[in-house]
């Protein structure tokens, strides 16, 4: 009889067990769910104690892992963004999206070899992730790099032919190591692939116009600043270089484009910019030749 009472005794211990289990994961989903739903209401404190609550109650339900890493992304609390990428990731090793994640995550944090290890992982388990080849091409560039970035970049462009800022990249690093026909030939693509998209149209524009400008093409460099500015009327960036490209065939003009750029400049403008505006605007009133 002492053994038999023995075994009910534990069967039903373990029974309560596998219920309060149960009734934990059945509760950390329903958490889960309400996580998204504050989150979608842009409720983001809400939303990340309702998925902490989700994890608590369950550590091994992985979409709350991860829901509540992309939650600290975005409110830039990196450290703990990682710490639940990371649990996700020995969830679910093999989820390439997850190494993505982290990796871009390492990179906001400026830890280079961190993000290097995971965006690689990432591509391992999915070639096809265009954005992990890009982010490994600006991780290249941050541990000077160039050539790997460079071939990163182009690896991005390969597997996604409309992705502007890997176009961009490619070309800017192009043109700072002065290889000026290679980013010619980028942006030219580039503007190609993108027709119809107005804002990434107006952005490979400008940087066709610095190619140019680098190049010393001074008309066709203002012809890009201008349609450049017919599709992102705001840049002021494209209003800087068509005024300072102005300054070299038509002094009127690039009076007056560069006061609209000091006019529109703001807290984003770059500095140099505005002083150099500032400089060349007393060249052109003084009369100076300009070289």
């Amino acid at each position: 009889m002492g053994k038999k009472l023995v075994l009910v005794i534990f069967a039903l211990a373990t029974l309560t067990t596998a219920n309060s289990c149960n009734r934990d994961n059945v509760y950390s989903v329903q958490k889960q769910n309400s996580c998204v739903e504050f989150h979608q209401k842009k409720m983001i404190p809400q939303a990340i104690r309702e998925c902490n609550q989700a994890v608590s109650l369950d550590p091994e339900n992985v979409q709350a892992q991860h829901g509540l890493a992309l939650i600290y992304v975005e409110t830039k609390e990196y450290a703990q963004a990682v710490r639940h990428f990371q649990k996700a990731i020995a969830l679910a090793p093999d989820v390439a999206i997850y190494h993505y994640q982290l990796g871009e995550t390492y990179q906001w944090l400026e830890q280079w070899s961190q993000a290097e290890a995971e965006l690689k992982r990432a591509i391992e388990l999915d070639d096809t992730l265009y954005k992990a080849h890009y982010r490994l091409g600006r991780v290249c560039e941050a541990l000077d790099r160039p050539e790997e970035a460079l071939q990163k970049y182009t690896d991005a462009v390969g597997r996604n032919g409309k992705f502007m800022d890997a176009y961009r990249e490619l070309g800017a690093l192009y043109i700072e190591y002065n290889y000026l026909a290679q980013a010619e030939q980028v942006f030219r693509e580039a503007v190609k692939a993108l027709e119809g998209r107005s804002e990434e149209l107006g952005e490979i524009h400008y940087w066709l116009g610095r190619t140019l400008q680098e190049k010393k093409d001074w008309n066709a460099a203002i012809q890009e600043f201008r349609l450049s500015l017919e599709q992102k009327p705001d840049m002021t960036d494209a209003m800087f270089s068509l005024g300072w490209c102005y300054s070299f065939t038509n002094k009127e003009n690039a009076k007056i484009w560069l006061e609209k750029f000091l006019s529109a400049a703001n807290q984003k403008t770059r500095p140099d910019f505005i002083n150099a505006a500032h400089a060349r605007l007393a060249e052109l009133m003084e009369g100076a030749v300009i070289q």
